[in-house]
């Protein structure tokens, strides 16, 4: 039997749903599996100017320039990573030889060194966003809704107040097709869905099948990982 976030056994337990309370699952609810492809692998990035070596050393760890760091990582399709490490960002494009590292609040975009391609850099997405407006769900009546009304200005509105509107800076990368790597600034919002010390939503979209993969992070918090799907709500 089911009553509100309450459910009852044959022998009459009271168990509560935490999912649906939303105390122990937030952002990260629906997070996909995490993916360990990467294990293993070594590539070299060569992106503004600057060389970025990685050796993914195990399923946790991976070496940058030298540097090891802590990461997490989500494919949004074949040959295609999205890679948390630290407080930074990777996304690799492995099947076309293209890469984008976010490091140090930096996005600068290249080549995987080595990688025989001619499909296009990634590259800044100018006003492609504008009058763009998703809802993007990430969990039991949990979303953020994005409102990209310039090259750079968003409006953003968490769940359950989403009433409460912010105008936020954003940058925006083309990767390929249907895909973007949207960086949001968040500010601390109360009694809302957005975890009260993130400063930035860094989300890979993908508008074909309007899912996104990325994390949340801030001062004094540790970054969260989070896939969640999309919709477009009426304007």
């Amino acid at each position: 039997m089911n009553a509100g976030n309450y459910t009852f056994d044959e022998g009459g337990v009271y168990i509560r749903n935490m999912a649906n309370m939303g105390e122990k699952y937030g952002v990260d609810q629906y997070c996909y599996p995490h993916v360990y492809e990467l294990e293993g692998k070594e590539f070299t990035v060569e992106a503004g100017g600057k060389t970025f070596e990685f050796k993914f050393v195990c399923k946790h760890n991976v070496l940058m320039n030298g540097v090891k760091y802590e990461y997490e990582c989500l494919k949004p399709a074949p040959d295609f990573y999205y890679v948390r490490f630290g407080y930074n960002v990777l996304v690799a494009d492995l099947a076309d030889g293209r890469a984008t590292v976010g490091i140090d609040g930096e996005y600068l975009s290249g080549v995987v060194q080595g990688a025989a391609s001619d499909a296009p850099l990634h590259a800044p997405a100018g006003d492609e966003m504008v009058g763009t407006k998703v809802r993007w769900t990430f969990g039991c009546s949990k979303y953020m809704e994005q409102d990209f009304v310039s090259a750079d200005k968003v409006v953003a509105a968490w769940s359950p107040h989403d009433e409460r509107k912010d105008e936020n800076h954003y940058r925006a990368i083309k990767l390929k097709g249907p895909y973007y790597l949207v960086d949001m600034d968040v500010f601390s919002l109360k009694n809302v869905c957005c975890p009260v010390y993130a400063t930035h939503v860094v989300l890979l979209e993908d508008y074909d099948r309007c899912m996104a993969y990325g994390c949340i992070f801030g001062n004094g918090m540790e970054p969260i990982l989070t896939t969640r799907y999309g919709t477009f709500p009426e304007t």
